[in-house]
This record gives structure tokens, sequence and C-alpha cells, in this order.
């Protein structure tokens, strides 16, 4: 089960019918059904569009019609269109809710041996997650290769920031986190994040201490904001070098915090520091591997000298089996409280940081 192919708008699109992580390979790319399998992109809502965007446009003909077709429309509906011969699958989402310009991720997965198919959407900004499932058509690994690098007039819109494809059904969501390593503080001393073990006692950002309900991983290609930004000590107190994901939220303290947002702590996320610290850069390679808590106490927890908001559930029980909390009960699962601490956006990070650091 491996990532296949992926591209992104600052980084050529790269394949390998291995596996991403045996790197970039030049083999002949099969014609094959995948019989299961993930296609993912991120693209962002038009701010302002009166006819459909076609964010994918593929259409081939050999010995038989195969087509792929990802619209986004003026009404806010995401439809998916896929033909493989006779067979059809078109599948819709209502994302009217959510306001243009927001940074989406959408996750298209199948599995032809259930005859099963799932179009989902994350927000990017809030974490909040919308599905809906359907009957699936066969997809070739060729006909995906070819949307990746743009073969035979296949239309990408300008609008994807990045496109990736997998042999496997990736689960939506909590995909960010830190990288391996990081030390994080629990009731027995610092541990590193991947050895945690359920149960451990995790010491959050005011001192008490919480029961590690889960760890999630996850493993992704290293493009756009998919790709961890290596942030180097000592930057707010750090105490040894940290691979974040671009939207993992730190915490942040001070006067002037409070003077400017009128609370005592606000989260900042790492892709808006890095205009602040040219040591920030984006950690090379084409998979990485990130890490992240779910606690019995959503509260951020202490980590190489500073506080990294833990993950709560922003999804609906119909979701729960295809996200990668499914492992845990819907019931069991601490709720994202948006009031408790303030994530700030970017024109406010910015404000917050060009005194410390310009």
């Amino acid at each position: 089960m491996s990532w296949l192919g992926a591209g992104a708008a600052d980084r050529h699109p790269v394949y390998n019918p291995d596996g991403l992580h045996n790197g970039p390979s030049r083999a002949y790319v099969p014609c094959r059904v995948m019989p299961r399998g993930s296609l993912l992109l991120e693209a962002s809502l038009p701010d302002q569009f009166n006819q459909p965007l076609d964010l994918i446009e593929y259409e081939r003909h050999d010995r038989f019609r195969r087509s792929l077709h990802m619209v986004l429309g003026p009404n806010g509906k995401l439809w998916v269109a896929i033909e493989a011969g006779q067979a059809l699958s078109v599948l819709s989402l209502d994302l009217s809710t959510w306001s243009k310009d927001t940074p989406i991720r959408i996750s298209y997965s199948w599995d032809l041996s259930k005859q099963h198919a799932w179009l989902g959407a994350e927000h990017l900004e809030t974490g909040e997650l919308k599905t809906v499932t359907g009957n699936c058509a066969a997809l070739y690994e060729e006909d995906l290769a070819r949307v990746l690098f743009a073969v035979d007039q296949t239309a990408l819109a300008r609008d994807v920031h990045c496109i990736a494809f997998a042999d496997h059904i990736e689960p939506l969501g909590y995909s960010e986190g830190i990288g391996a390593g990081a030390l994080v503080e629990t009731a027995i001393g610092p541990q590193s994040i991947e050895t945690l073990k359920t149960g451990a006692e995790i010491v959050t950002s005011s001192g008490t201490k919480t029961r590690l309900l889960a760890g999630i991983v996850s493993y992704m290609p290293a493009i756009g904001s998919l790709a961890p930004l290596r942030v180097r000590r000592p930057f707010q107190n750090l105490k040894q070098t940290l691979d974040l994901t671009p939207r993992c939220e730190i915490l942040t303290e001070g006067v002037d915090a409070a003077y400017l947002f009128g609370v005592e702590h606000v989260a900042v996320k790492p892709m808006h520091l890095v205009p602040f610290l040219p040591s920030a850069n984006r950690r090379l390679g084409l998979m990485s591997k990130r890490y992240r808590l779910v606690l019995e106490e959503p509260q951020p927890f202490r980590v190489a000298g500073i506080s990294v908001c833990a993950a709560g559930h922003r999804h609906d029980s119909a979701t729960h089996g295809l996200t990668r909390l499914a492992h845990l009960p819907y019931d069991s699962l601490p709720r994202n409280d948006t009031t408790a601490t303030m994530t700030l956006l970017r024109h406010e990070a910015v404000a917050l940081m060009s005194p410390r650091y310009l």
C-alpha cells in the first residue's frame, strides 16, 4: 500500500509504480485497473466565478471510453464523474456553507470489491470534514499518471495546488502533526512522540496531566501544504529542532498577544512563521511521517519546550468510519473546542510576529 504519484505547484510531478517511498522512477506506467485507491488534491474555493470550474478534465478512448471529471460549481457543489466503458460513477458534495477562498483538501477513494466510493472534503482552516458515499467505476493507474503529468491535453486547473494518488484507501482528515523524534513531556519524563503508548499521562500547557487516548500516524507525500516545515531551536523556546506540518497549531503568549487579541495565549501555524524565520524551510524528501495525539482532555500538550494543540474531532458519526479516528469509539472522542484557543489568521500572525522578529 503506497502513494504512487504526486505533484504540486512548487514541485514537478513524480511517479513510481512501486511507491514514492522508493524515490522517483522513470519506469513504464502499467495500464492496469486499480482495485482500490485514493485520489487527493488541494484547491481553494474561488472568490468569484459564474461558470463551473473544472478541477480535473480527462478523457481517453482506448478500446473503450475512460474519463475523469472533477467540477466545482458556482453553487458550491463539488461533482466527481468517472466513466469506464459502461460503468459510471457520479458523486456530489455540498460545500456551499464554506466561505469563498477557503483552502480545501478533496479526497476520492474507491473499492471495486465492495463497489463503493467515498468523496470527502476537508476545510483546511477549521478541520471540518464533509463526505458522501456511492457506487464506483474502475480507475486505471495509467490514467491517473496522465492526469498527474498533464498528458494528452489533460486539463488540471490552475486552482489545484497539489495532487497525489495511492493504491490504498487513505483515511480522511487529521493529517497535521509532528515529525518523529519530538520529545513530548509525560509524567515520567520526555518521550519520543512515536514511542508513546495509549494511557500515557501527557503534560498539558497548564501543567496538569491528561491521559493519551490514541496516537494518529499518517504517511503522506511531502508536497504542497502536505510538506512539513523544519523549525529550528531556539525559536519560541524550542529545545530541539522540529518538523511540523504547515497547519499544526503552536501556542504562543506574551503581553503583545494579550494587548492585540485580549487573551492570554493564541495559536499560530508554522506556515505563517516562515517569513520571520530564515531557518524554517521545507523538509526535503518525497514522503513524510507525522504524529498527532488525541488526549482525554483536548488541551495543548508540551513538546520540546513549546505547546502544541491536540486533536479534537470535527466530523459527525456518519463520517467517523472513514477518518483516521475510526479505530476509536465515536462517543469517546473529545470535541474540538474552537473557543478554547484562538487560532490566528495569516494577517493576525503577521501583526503579532512582525515586532518580535523584524
